[in-house]
């Protein structure tokens, strides 16, 4: 019996160490985070016209200040948007009034957790990224998020995967990492057990 007990428990301390190692962010998926700015979008409501309002402001803070981010680094990108923070939310409300709504609105650059995300030909990991926040209203409705810098969200016209025109503005690393069909399966993987050990706490 303490032969069986002590194999389980040698089991579980190695199953235990492999999951923090593999849970472990690698150095490019360190420099991800820190070379990423995401931008996430909350609807008042979950009602159709709430939804349309979050995309229409989507489009206009897209195409007002999303040009701004291209050809820029990391830093003088959220630089720029770091400046121009009231000058943003001023320009959502007005965007917002225009629409016919009197919602206000809390834009915010803050870091933010967000879950493993496919798209079309890359995965970005989970973790926290600088974020530009954008709440209309109340906030309560489905968000909407996407990358802003790099800039591969500035073509979208509807809830579409962005285009990888801007992904070459991370490092050849990055890029191999973020790309690689190995690198989406082990974050679904990691994902589950990681919801299976939530449901079981």
């Amino acid at each position: 019996m303490k032969n069986k007990n002590g194999t389980l428990l040698g089991a579980l301390a190695i199953l235990f160490s492999t999951l923090v190692i593999a849970l472990m962010p690698t150095e490019a998926e360190a420099e991800i985070y820190e070379d990423t700015l995401r931008l996430h979008i909350l609807a008042n409501s979950d009602s159709e016209e709430d939804q349309e309002l979050k995309l229409k402001v989507r489009d206009r803070l897209l195409t007002e200040y999303g040009e701004m981010l291209k050809g820029e680094s990391i830093g003088e990108s959220v630089g720029i948007i770091d400046e121009q923070l009231s000058e943003i939310e001023e320009d959502v409300e007005e965007w917002i009034r225009e629409y016919g709504y009197s919602y206000d609105a809390s834009v915010t650059l803050s870091r933010e957790w967000y879950d493993t995300r496919e798209y079309e030909d890359f995965t970005l990991p989970k973790g926290e990224y600088t974020s530009l926040r954008v709440i209309i209203g109340d906030g309560e409705g489905k968000n909407w998020w996407c990358v802003m810098f790099p800039p591969l969200c500035l073509d979208i016209a509807s809830e579409r995967a962005p285009a990888d025109d801007g992904i070459s503005s991370y490092t050849d690393e990055e890029i191999r990492l973020i790309s690689g069909k190995k690198y989406n399966i082990k974050f679904k993987i990691l994902e589950l057990i990681s919801d299976t050990f939530a449901k079981n706490g």
